[in-house]
């Protein structure tokens, strides 16, 4: 819609460029698997690319907004409707915003629930979450006041759920004690496949490695993660056998090797220091970048501080091994347990 505005206003601009098409082409199939008159009846995520959609009924999409007058925390879709209807929730939300970070906004705001969950699962893997287990505690408290039955979203209070941050709330919540239902995955299976949003055009690769990962932490019976590992598991290994192991919301270090490591070592298979090694290897730090309608970083997330401080924790722990593993052969030595048939193996 940006680019017609211009368009009618004489800017110059190369409209018929290849990249221009494509980006067109996906919006017809995006409004072909969600029809315009459900957008405007129901939440879904294309309230977070309004910007881009022509032809709206904005006294109908405004019942669809946000409690934070938001249009699903995007500060772009926002603008543009307070640009089209002079909305006092919509300007009250960007100028919120506009302070909150000195003049600019970010790609998407709020992220709680995302950095919230993110942020524990990077320091799981790491190695390192026990030095942190009082925020741990109060971070998953948290996330668990904004889980409903129906999923979460990137932030709380949201009526768009998506399957990548219920997955990611499912298997950290099961994990440290809560009680939370599998059932809750039926909201995103249709004909026997999984998706990460309703009316999605592309399928996601991390959203498929998180849901298959949250499948991993099942009872016996719970048919729901049955179903949705085996598709997850399918899904991936072909992707793996393609070589197209690549994501449409993050550029990360080695998302393959992430990906493989979870599919070949499910959780009951895996060791922990094991995987805390293999992720020092996977974790990019502050290189990491997320894609999103422009290209950004998450230091809460992705930072060289968690980097160094699992180098560091790994190598003491290390240490502290040979230091022991020493000690069980001096002292294997010294009692001369060779006489009563041992070999240093055995110990």
């Amino acid at each position: 819609s940006l680019v017609e505005a211009a368009k009618s206003l004489n800017i110059d601009f190369p409209y018929d460029h290849p990249a221009l098409k494509g980006i067109y082409a996906n919006r017809e199939l995006k409004l072909k698997r969600i029809p315009k008159d459900m957008m405007h009846i129901v939440p879904t995520s294309i309230l977070h690319s309004l910007e881009g959609m022509p032809g709206l009924d904005w006294k109908r999409l405004l019942k669809l907004q946000s409690s934070d007058g938001s249009f699903l925390f995007s500060p772009s879709a926002t603008a543009y409707a307070l640009m089209q209807t002079g909305d006092k929730k919509c300007f009250a939300y960007i100028d919120r915003i506009v302070k909150k970070f000195d003049g600019g906004v970010p790609n998407v705001y709020p992220v709680d629930l995302f950095e919230h969950l993110w942020v524990v699962d990077r320091l799981e893997r790491l190695g390192i979450s026990r030095y942190f287990q009082r925020e741990i505690e109060q971070t998953m408290d948290y996330v668990n006041r904004h889980w409903t039955e129906d999923g979460i979203c990137w932030a709380r209070n949201s009526n768009v759920k998506e399957v990548d941050d219920t997955a990611m709330a499912f298997r950290l919540l099961r994990l440290h004690g809560y009680n939370v239902s599998p059932s809750v995955f039926k909201n995103f299976e249709k004909d026997g496949e999984f998706f990460c949003f309703v009316g999605q055009s592309t399928q996601a690769v991390t959203g498929m490695y998180n849901l298959n990962r949250a499948s991993q932490i099942s009872f016996p019976g719970e048919d729901i993660l049955q179903r949705a590992r085996n598709f997850s598991y399918e899904f991936l290994r072909e992707r793996e056998a393609q070589g197209a192991l690549h994501d449409k919301w993050i550029i990360s270090k080695d998302l393959p090797g992430e990906v493989q490591y979870t599919l070949d070592f499910p959780w009951y298979a895996s060791l922990p220091r094991v995987e805390a090694r293999t992720y020092l290897r996977q974790y990019g730090g502050n290189n990491d970048v997320w894609i999103g309608k422009t290209l950004y970083r998450m230091p809460l997330v992705n930072n060289t501080t968690y980097l160094e401080l699992a180098k560091q924790d790994f190598n003491r722990c290390q240490a502290l091994h040979q230091h022991e593993l020493h000690g069980l052969q001096k002292w294997f030595m010294e009692n001369d347990l060779e006489a009563f048939g041992m070999t240093p193996e055995d110990v």
